[in-house]
C-alpha cells in the first residue's frame, strides 16, 4: 500500500472496520452497526440486478458482471467482467477501476470480496487467493506465501480482518475434498471449520461463517463459529441451497435455488425462526446483500477564520499532561502571520515533520488565543517555529515565544521564495522528493504542502515555491543541489513546471545531467489537488475538506489532518466535480471527512454532497466540533485514537516528464 493513514485501534474501531479517526472522541459514541440495504445478483444471461428484499425497485445493473460483492459501507460493487475485475458505484451509473490480471498470467478471476474497511480486494486466481486495493493502485499478487498446502478459492472478507474461503487438497496440482477454512488478518493464524464443504460467507461481525455441505443428497445451509464451535445445520429440505449470503444486520441469511426449468430463485431464511421466504423478481444466483454503515462528517470551526484555525488546533492535540483518545501529543508548533499567506504555504511541511499545529498570528505580536493555545498543548521547552523575516512577525513576536518558555526559531529568507528554502531545509538535508509550486497563488502550494507533511517525523518530501513562472536564484540554487536521478522533482501546477524548464534551459541547474524526469501534476486548483491526492495516497480513510477561497482555511485544514489524508478544495456552496469524483473513487476505503470552516466557509449543503459522494444516500454522521470540542450527544460517531502508518511511496511513473537538453 502506498500510504496507510490510520491505524485500527480499539475494540470498537476494529469491530467495525472503521479506521482510527482524528479528532476528540464524543463523551457518548456509538458503534458501527450496519443495516440491510439491497441484494444484488445474477441472471442466467450474465446480468446484475438491484432489488430491495421485498421485490420492489427491481433495476439494471450498469454493465455486464457477475459475482457481485458490496464494501463495507455498501457504497461500491466490485464484480467479475471477463478477465478482469471492476468496480462501480451502488448509487450511479459510473463504473469505478479496472483491476487487470498482470500481463502473461493467465488468471481468469472469480469470487472477489472485500476485506477489512472496505480498501482491500480479495479475489480468486490461478488456484490462489489473491490480493489487491479497490482504487486500482495495487497489482494483484498472492495473499499466501505458498500454495502448498492446498487449492484456494471462494473468499469472503469480513471487516474486522477474519477471512473465509475454500481449500482443496494439498496443492493445486492434487484432486481433493473442499472444506471450509478461516485466516486471521491480523494474527495470521488459520483454522480448518468444516470437511466436504464449500461456498462461505463470513457474517459481519466476523464470528460466524455460513456454507453449504451435502446431506442425503442435497446442499444445506450451515453456520459455525470461526474458532470451530457450534457447527449448525439450518435447512433441511429437499432442495440444492447455493451461494448463502449474510444480512447485514447478522439474522437472516440470503441464497438461491435451482428450480427445474426455470430460472434461480433468491430465497430468505430466518435463522431465529428457520423461516423460508422467496424474494419477489429476483431470479439469479450469486446473491449480495448490501450492508449500510454511517461514514463519518466532521465540521471543525470557530467564530471566525483565525478562532477556526485554534479549532483546528484543539480539535488534533491533546492538553499538556492529558491523553485523549483521537488526540496527539505535539512535540512543536509553527507559526505564520494571519494576513500573510506567502510566507504560510509551506508551513504544513514542517509540521508535519515536527508533529505540531500551523498557528497564525498578527505580524506585529503574538495574539492572545494564540498564546493560550500554545500553552495548552506545547511542554515547555519544546521549539516554536516562525516562519518569514522580522518584516512577517516582527521580533516581538519571537520575543514572547521565548517569555513562554519555548525555544523560538525563526525560518527566513529575503522572499517568500528563499523562505520556503530555509523551511526545506529544516525539513530535511536528504529530500527524496521536492515539490515545485508557484509562490503567488496558495492553491496548490497548499495541497504539496499537505502532501511532504503527510510523512510525519520521518518526512523527506519538501516544497519550494517558484515566483509564478520564473524561478528564483534562492530556488535554483537548492534545486542544483540534488539530482533528478535521485531525487524525484513534482511540479504542481503550470506555472511551476514553466519555472524548471526555464531555469534548466538556462543552465542555472549545471549539477543536473542533459536528460532528466520530473512529474506533473496539473490543471484547476480543485483537480490539482485531486490529482496530488490520487498520486500520494492510496486507499485512504480520511479527507479534509476547505473552500477554495479560504487560504487561512487550508492552512488550518492541511495541519489538522496532514497525517491522515488528503487537503481537497471546495466551491462555498457546491462540491466540484473533480472533488465529488475522488471521493467517490476512494468512498470503498473513506470513511471520514473533516470539513474546515464555518458555513460562510462550506454552505450546509455541501455536507449532503460529501455524504453522498463517500457513501450511500444520507448514511453519514454528522459531528460538528465548534471551537474544536466534541459535543455532549449520543449521535455522535465512534471517534478512535490511532497512529499513522508507512510513510508514502508513490507511484509516480504514469506522470514522468522526460527532457533532454
Amino acid at each position: 500500500m502506498r500510504r496507510i493513514l490510520a491505524a485500527l485501534t480499539g475494540a470498537a474501531a476494529l469491530a467495525a472496520g472503521l479506521a482510527a479517526l482524528p479528532g476528540p472522541a464524543a463523551a457518548v459514541s456509538s458503534s458501527r452497526p450496519a443495516t440491510d440495504g439491497k441484494l444484488l445478483y445474477t441472471d442466467i444471461g450474465g446480468w446484475m440486478y438491484f432489488v430491495n428484499t421485498d421485490g420492489s425497485r427491481l433495476s439494471a445493473f450498469a454493465t455486464s458482471g457477475n459475482q457481485g460483492a458490496w464494501s463495507a459501507d455498501g457504497s461500491q460493487v466490485a464484480f467479475v467482467n471477463g478477465d478482469y475485475i471492476a468496480t462501480a458505484w451502488a448509487d450511479s451509473e459510473d463504473t469505478g477501476i479496472r483491476i487487470a490480471m498482470p500481463s502473461g498470467s493467465g488468471w481468469h478471476p472469480h469470487d472477489p470480496t472485500f476485506w477489512y474497511g472496505g480498501g482491500d480486494v480479495v479475489f480468486t486466481a490461478g488456484g490462489r487467493l489473491r490480493l489487491t486495493a479497490a482504487d486500482g493502485t495495487r497489482a494483484p499478487k498472492a495473499l499466501f506465501g505458498t500454495d502448498v498446502d492446498g487449492c484456494d478459492s471462494q473468499p469472503s472478507g469480513a471487516v474486522n480482518g477474519m477471512l473465509a474461503f475454500v481449500r482443496t487438497g494439498t496443492s493445486c496440482a492434487t484432486a481433493g475434498t473442499p472444506a471450509v477454512w478461516v485466516y486471521n488478518g491480523h494474527s495470521g493464524a488459520f483454522t480448518k471449520l468444516a470437511d466436504d464443504a464449500s461456498e462461505p460467507s463470513i457474517s459481519p461481525d466476523g464470528q460466524s461463517v455460513a456454507f453449504t455441505l451435502s446431506v442425503d443428497g442435497h446442499k444445506q445451509l450451515f453456520t459455525v463459529n470461526t474458532d470451530g464451535t457450534g457447527l449448525t445445520q439450518l435447512t433441511t429440505d429437499a432442495a440444492d441451497h447455493n451461494r448463502p449470503a449474510w444480512s447485514p444486520q447478522g439474522d437472516r441469511i440470503a441464497y438461491d435455488i435451482d428450480v427445474y426449468g426455470q430460472s434461480p430463485q433468491a430465497w430468505l431464511h430466518t435463522i431465529a425462526t428457520s423461516a423460508a421466504t422467496q424474494v419477489p423478481q429476483a431470479q439469479g444466483t450469486n446473491v449480495a446483500w448490501q450492508p449500510l454503515r454511517d461514514n463519518a462528517i466532521s465540521r471543525v470551526w470557530g467564530s471566525d477564520s483565525y478562532d477556526t484555525n485554534i479549532a483546528a488546533s484543539k480539535w488534533t492535540w491533546n492538553t499538556v499532561g492529558t491523553s485523549t483518545p483521537g488526540l496527539k501529543n505535539a512535540g512543536a508548533a509553527v507559526l505564520i502571520s494571519k494576513s500573510d499567506s506567502a510566507y504560510a504555504t509551506t508551513a504544513t511541511s514542517l509540521a508535519g515533520k515536527k508533529r505540531g499545529p500551523v498557528l497564525m498570528t498578527s505580524g506585529t505580536g503574538l495574539d492572545s488565543p494564540v498564546q493560550t493555545e500554545l500553552k495548552r498543548m506545547l511542554p515547555k521547552g519544546k521549539t516554536v517555529y516562525l516562519i518569514g523575516g522580522s518584516t512577517i512577525l516582527n521580533s516581538t513576536v519571537a520575543s514572547k515565544v521565548t517569555s513562554l518558555g519555548y525555544v523560538a526559531k525563526r525560518l527566513s529568507g529575503t522572499s517568500r521564495y528563499s523562505t520556503s528554502v530555509a523551511v526545506a531545509n529544516t525539513v530535511t538535508s536528504t529530500p527524496k522528493y521536492i515539490f515545485l509550486a508557484t509562490g503567488t497563488d496558495y492553491h496548490n502550494a497548499l495541497a504539496a504542502s499537505s502532501a511532504a507533511g503527510s510523512m510525519g517525523s520521518s518526512g523527506t518530501a519538501t516544497v519550494v515555491l517558484t515566483d509564478g513562472t520564473t524561478m528564483t536564484s534562492s530556488v535554483y540554487g537548492y534545486l542544483n543541489k540534488y539530482s533528478p536521478s535521485t531525487t524525484d522533482i513534482i511540479t504542481v501546477g503550470t506555472d511551476a513546471e514553466s519555472a524548471l524548464a526555464k531555469a534548466y534551459n538556462a543552465g542555472k541547474m549545471p549539477h543536473w545531467p542533459s536528460k532528466y524526469s520530473y512529474y506533473r501534476v496539473a490543471g484547476s486548483p480543485q483537480f490539482s489537488a485531486m490529482q496530488l491526492a490520487y498520486l500520494w495516497w492510496s486507499l485512504p480513510s480520511n479527507a479534509a475538506v476547505a473552500s477554495v477561497s479560504s487560504w487561512r482555511g487550508g492552512v488550518s485544514a492541511s495541519s489538522a489532518m496532514t497525517t491522515y489524508g488528503p487537503l481537497l478544495w471546495t466551491d462555498t456552496t457546491s462540491l466540484p466535480y473533480d472533488t465529488k469524483r475522488y471521493l467517490m473513487r476512494m468512498s470503498a476505503s473513506m470513511d471520514h471527512v473533516a470539513v474546515f470552516g464555518g458555513t460562510g466557509s462550506v454552505d450546509a449543503p455541501v455536507i449532503p454532497k460529501i455524504g453522498a459522494a463517500i457513501g450511500v444516500d444520507t448514511h453519514y454522521a454528522y459531528t460538528p466540533y465548534y471551537k474544536g470540542v466534541a459535543p455532549q450527544t449520543t449521535s455522535a460517531q465512534t471517534l478512535s485514537g490511532g497512529t499513522t502508518g508507512s510513510a508514502p511511496s508513490p507511484d509516480l511513473a504514469p506522470l514522468r516528464v522526460t527532457i533532454t537538453r
